[in-house]
């Protein structure tokens, strides 16, 4: 069978999608570079399975000296490489709140800042300083650490050069204890809950809320039976609670032999809500000692483990002695591993694309739908691609905060379920890059994914959690900023992204778009219905169905430099 993966990562010169290679940048945040403004080469891929690489002259990497106790302390080093002669660099290393600083690298200036990301514990530690690199001399810089708190933590290093235009980063993974610290975060198969002491809301109102399936629990219990409820919530990288919806739930009888009885399972509602009925009969004394299971799956996606492709899986505490004719209210509830709740945010972002997308299934023209996969675990590296044969993407550790990455990714998979594992084409598409020609069958498939991601997000802007942003949209003939020069054609996949999200988005304030339609509409369908190998293809395909390519058609193409008039 074919081995094919799709990766994504970026850059200033332009969104370079390739795997970030793991011992050079931090798990799922893309990396902002551009050497075509620079005088290096880029740094080669660690493997030659790790074929698609950042376009950075920059490669950063983090180590420990050992794996300190809570109240020990250990040494950091962070190594810095350069393809350019000589590089002037702004450096950031940052702890999280489970971390303190005793010494940071010489000249470094130590802040500490609140933050909202749950696995940083609250707060964040920096150090920021400035070093001259040279390709002949790599550079090292060490500092010291102390472990303050038991918990999850990552040490994570940038390095920037050339003004901003060129970054890599680097990350160590540890789990701090009180006697027997660990090399990496562990992933349990089941999970402890918390109560979730803060009002929950939607993350996303953009789309209608789409149910999996219809709600099947009665109002209140049936004769013989008993009923639990509550609600799923999690804490975002915003720092807000929000509710998981459609997410798996069931309810078990506690077996003291491990041997635990299914009774019910369901999904939460819009707002996160479940309830769940069923028989009270069990053989003794006719009461039920129950819990429930949350999990970050359903038969249209899941969120699972790198290794094991399991599921993450929530229990709440064991009511006892539940009664017959009683609704039990187990309340609200949210991960308590705090590491753990970017594995249902990544789920809740899924959700808001299932929202969006049309039909019965992903492909709304299949008998049988597929199940689409997304590989998370918290201390990931192995970012960011879908692997087509394993029909399931590859996202990083921090990759759930930058929702356009996720369903980046995720596009691809449903495009290549959408195509019944027929893939186009894609010759010079390692590396490739936003604004500059691959090929037409390589700038169609990541101009596509990347238009399906900003369209479920109605967002034209790439944006990442630190505020940078890449405006696809208004990019026109002529089109230069800083580190990007922008090439034209449909050869082009920021192009192809621009062309797309022209001729579906309801702004039409750019010169010569005056053309606007829904979405889910001709071009969905066209999608749906054909198997494309370039946009080209895709344009013939949609005229040959009869849907709109006349004038203002072609001229919303034309503003991003795809002349087919």
């Amino acid at each position: 069978m074919r081995f094919r993966r799709l990766a994504l990562s970026t850059a200033v010169a332009g969104l370079l999608f390739g795997p970030v290679t793991p011992v050079l940048a931090a798990p799922g945040a893309p990396t902002l570079t551009g050497t075509e403004s620079r005088d290096c080469a880029p740094i080669s891929p660690q493997s030659p399975e790790d074929a698609h690489h950042d376009d950075s002259c920059l490669a950063v990497a983090v180590a420990l000296a050992d794996l300190p106790e809570v109240g020990e302390e250990t040494e950091v080093t962070v190594q810095v490489r350069t393809t350019a002669t000589q590089d002037a660099l702004d450096l950031e290393l940052l702890l999280p709140a489970h971390l303190a600083w005793v010494q940071a690298p010489e000249g470094f200036d130590v802040t500490t800042a609140a933050s909202t990301i749950p696995v940083e514990g609250g707060e964040v530690h920096r150090a920021r300083g400035s070093r001259t690199v040279a390709a002949d001399a790599p550079l090292t810089l060490t500092g010291r650490v102390r472990a303050v708190a038991e918990g999850p933590a990552e040490i994570r290093a940038t390095a920037t050069a050339d003004k901003a235009v060129d970054t890599a980063s680097g990350s160590s993974f540890l789990t701090l204890d009180g006697a027997n610290s660990t090399e990496g975060i562990a992933v349990r198969t089941v999970n402890a809950v918390a109560v979730t002491d803060s009002p929950s809301t939607r993350a996303s109102l953009l789309w209608a809320h789409k149910p999996v399936a219809a709600p099947t629990a009665p109002a209140q219990p049936g004769k013989g039976q008993a009923c639990v409820k509550g609600s799923w919530n999690y804490v975002e990288h915003t720092g807000y609670t929000r509710v998981s919806a459609n997410a798996g739930v069931s309810a078990y009888d506690a077996d003291p032999n491990g041997e635990d009885e299914l009774l019910a399972t369901g999904l939460t509602d819009e707002y996160g809500r479940y309830r769940l009925c069923f028989d009270n009969q069990d053989p003794g004394d006719r009461t039920q000692d129950v819990f429930v299971r949350f999990a970050t799956e359903n038969v249209h996606w899941k969120i699972q483990a790198n290794r094991t492709k399991a599921a993450y899986h929530f229990d709440t505490g064991i009511r006892s002695n539940v009664k017959t004719g009683q609704t039990v209210d187990l309340g609200a509830v949210q991960p308590a591993a705090p590491e753990l709740m970017r594995a249902v945010q990544a789920f809740d972002t899924l959700g808001t694309a299932w929202n969006f997308t049309p039909g019965d299934c992903w492909d709304d023209r299949d008998a049988t739908c597929r199940q689409g996969a997304v590989n998370w675990e918290p201390d990931s590296t192995t970012c960011c691609y879908a692997n087509l044969q394993e029909d399931a993407s590859y996202i990083g550790g921090s990759t759930p905060d930058t929702a356009v990455v996720t369903l980046h990714e995720f596009g691809h998979s449903l495009m290549d379920d959408v195509y019944d594992d027929w893939w186009p084409d894609t010759p010079n598409c390692s590396p490739h890059i936003m604004h500059k020609v691959s090929s037409a069958g390589c700038a169609w498939t990541e101009g596509w994914a990347t238009y399906f991601a900003g369209t479920v997000l109605q967002d034209p802007y790439f944006r990442w959690g630190d505020g940078r942003l890449l405006d696809y949209e208004n990019a026109t003939w002529g089109t230069v900023e800083p580190g990007r020069a922008w090439e034209n054609g449909d050869a082009v996949e920021g192009r192809v992204t621009g062309a797309l999200h022209d001729l579906s988005d309801a702004s039409t304030h750019e010169s010569g778009d005056k053309f606007a339609e829904d979405p889910r509409g001709p071009l969905w369908t066209t999608f749906l219905d054909h198997r494309s190998s370039s946009f080209r293809d895709f344009w013939n395909q949609r005229a040959a169905a009869g849907y709109d390519v006349g004038p203002a058609a072609l001229n919303a193409l034309y503003y991003n430099t795809i002349d087919y008039r």
